[in-house]
Parts: structure tokens; C-alpha cells; sequence
């Protein structure tokens, strides 16, 4: 009815739609792209996990290979087997892949429900009601998404979920 209609960023919604385009806006959403909320893509999503996941894994690769040229790695007539400190240091940078992912994810999405990838991809992280995600919610996300990611079952369990009518992982 008209008496129920209200407008919102220059276009009337009614009553049941008001709703929607309201955590739109409180989403970060400006008011003339207020829309009901839209899932991004699971292609999108996994393209941006894509480039965030780049953007963590360049400073280690590049610490890896000077450790290895280091060592003498690619010499001709090198050792096939590495030695015990190599070893240890893979180890060491496996974990620096977790601790800096989680601080990565944790810091950007706390800051702005973005990390580098997301806002390449225009994808933001809101609550189910698209509201800004707690930095407790940021925080949580980020740590069980890559200690999931480490663990080579549960990191493919974690994506495999989001094909389900829900469209979310178990770290969302």
C-alpha cells in the first residue's frame, strides 16, 4: 500500500524490502547502490581467496629461496636430501604461513570486513543481517579458516560446503 512505502537513497521500498535496503546501508553499502543483499559468487570467492592467499604466500616464498640459495641448494652437485636445518626452517615458514594469514585476514577484515583480494573482487564480509562484522567475528573467522586450511581434509571439507544451498563455508 502507499502508506507502508518509504524512500531510501531516491527509490521507494515497501514495508517487508525497507528492511533490507536498511543493512544494505548499515553494510557500507552507499545509498544509491542500496539493493537487497547479494551473495558474491563462489567463483569470486574463490578467486579473491586466490589473490589474498598470493599476497601471504610472496614474502615466504621469497625467504624460502633465499634460505635455499643460501644453502646451496641449486648448486650443481648439491645434496639431494636437505640438511636438518632446512628442515626445520620449511617447518618454521609452514607456520609463518599460518601465523601471517591469520594476521593478514584477522587485521583486514577486523578493519574493514575486506581483505586485499575482497575488495579487488568488490565482496564484503557482513553479518547474516549485513551488518560490520566484531573484530571478535574477524578474529575468529580468520583463525579457523586457515588452521582448517593447514589440515589437508578439513581445509577441503571447509570449500566443499559452500556448493550447499547455503552457499557458505564453515568458516563463515
Amino acid at each position: 500500500c502507499p502508506d507502508c512505502v518509504v524512500q531510501i537513497g531516491g527509490y521507494p521500498y515497501c514495508a517487508d524490502c525497507k528492511e533490507e535496503a536498511m543493512r544494505d546501508l548499515r553494510s557500507g553499502l552507499p545509498a544509491h547502490e542500496v539493493r537487497p543483499l547479494e551473495m558474491a559468487s563462489l567463483g569470486r570467492r574463490f578467486l579473491a581467496l586466490w589473490v589474498d592467499q598470493f599476497i601471504v604466500a610472496l614474502p615466504l616464498v621469497v625467504a624460502f629461496f633465499a634460505l635455499a640459495v643460501s644453502q646451496g641448494l641449486f648448486k650443481e652437485g648439491a645434496p639431494s636430501d636437505p640438511t636438518p636445518a632446512l628442515a626445520i626452517v620449511q617447518g618454521l615458514l609452514s607456520l609463518g604461513w599460518i601465523g601471517i594469514g591469520i594476521l593478514y585476514e584477522g587485521l583486514m577484515l577486523a578493519s574493514s570486513g575486506q581483505t586485499l583480494g575482497k575488495k579487488l573482487l568488490k565482496i564484503k564480509v557482513v553479518t547474516p543481517e549485513g551488518g560490520v562484522i566484531t573484530r571478535s567475528q574477524a578474529w575468529s573467522r580468520a583463525v579457523v579458516r586457515q588452521v582448517m586450511g593447514f589440515v589437508p581434509c578439513l581445509g577441503l571439507i571447509d570449500y566443499l560446503v559452500a556448493f550447499g544451498q547455503e552457499r557458505t563455508c564453515i568458516h563463515d
